[in-house]
């Protein structure tokens, strides 16, 4: 019997993962290659919007979700997606995710902050966060939307970005995710790349497969703690300032509840505030 297809998708698109990008000069608004980036993060939410309404899904939402989140060009983007943007979403990576789509791409994604190798590896705040652990196990991006898209009974169905982000996700997600892998990491700021256009050759057709793909929402299941640990003891004094928060330690804040999404806008609360500490010559 076949696989029901999504009819609806949506995909959150960030920049480190995507295929060409290996620096800051990429990802960075005054780097002198981020136009260029701009267009194959672009060109990469094309594909796999092209590839899932070949498969027969009708309806799309696009979240850019890297930095200040205004970087998709819009007038660029496949008319059939909406498209979200704009800086200080309140669900930052996330917003959107709760209307009521069948599935969920993650594209561009990248590793969990302190991984050994991963392509420009941080989890939300790079100026900010030294590791996110949920319920004491680190975690990055891929694992923390996740478990958001199965809040809202949404599966996540594809991840794309570097070989790290790949073998994060089939871990997290089971072998039947379809994963596509953007580049091979060598380092941080280092990467064996595909050519763009077989990047968005490999994400048309996996995104055809994964609206296809029968998979269950990732939930988290129970109470859960999601712990901080920032680059200064300065960071984790404001995060601290969060009501029902606990000091973890000498840099680490932590906030646990039974309702995910609770525990997820505590993050983003955390994640915010933090960097207040940092005095503005430093900034």
């Amino acid at each position: 019997m076949p696989s029901r297809v999504a009819q609806s998708v949506w995909i959150s698109v960030d920049m480190e993962g995507i295929g060409g990008v290996a620096t800051y000069s990429h990802v960075m608004m005054q780097g002198v290659e981020y136009e260029r980036a701009r267009r194959w993060m672009t060109d990469e939410a094309n594909a796999c919007i092209d590839g899932a309404a070949d498969a027969g899904a009708k309806r799309f939402c696009v979240n850019d979700s890297h930095g200040a989140m205004h970087n998709i060009y819009a007038d660029d983007l496949d008319p059939r997606a909406e498209l979200l943007v704009g800086t200080a979403k309140p669900w930052s990576m996330g917003q959107g995710i709760d209307g009521g789509y069948d599935t969920c791409f993650f594209v561009g994604y990248h590793a969990r902050a302190g991984h050994r190798k991963g392509v420009l590896d941080h989890t939300y705040a790079s100026r900010a966060i030294y590791e996110l652990r949920l319920n004491g196990k680190a975690v990055g991006e891929t694992t923390l939307n996740a478990y958001l898209a199965g809040y809202f009974g949404a599966t996540v169905s594809l991840v794309a970005g570097d070989d790290a982000t790949c073998a994060e996700a089939r871990q997290l997600l089971g072998r039947d995710v379809v994963t596509v892998r953007t580049k091979e990491a060598a380092g941080r700021f280092a990467a064996k790349m595909l050519h763009p256009s077989k990047v968005c050759d490999q994400l048309r057709e996996g995104a055809s497969q994964a609206v296809a793909t029968s998979l269950k929402p990732m939930t988290a299941k129970g109470r859960n703690e999601v712990e901080l640990l920032f680059l200064t003891s300065a960071m984790a004094d404001m995060a601290e300032l969060i009501p029902a928060t606990r000091r973890s330690g000498a840099r680490a804040v932590a906030y646990g509840a039974r309702d995910y999404l609770e525990v997820y806008k505590a993050m983003l609360a955390m994640v915010r505030i933090a960097p207040s500490a940092v005095p503005p010559e430093q900034s």
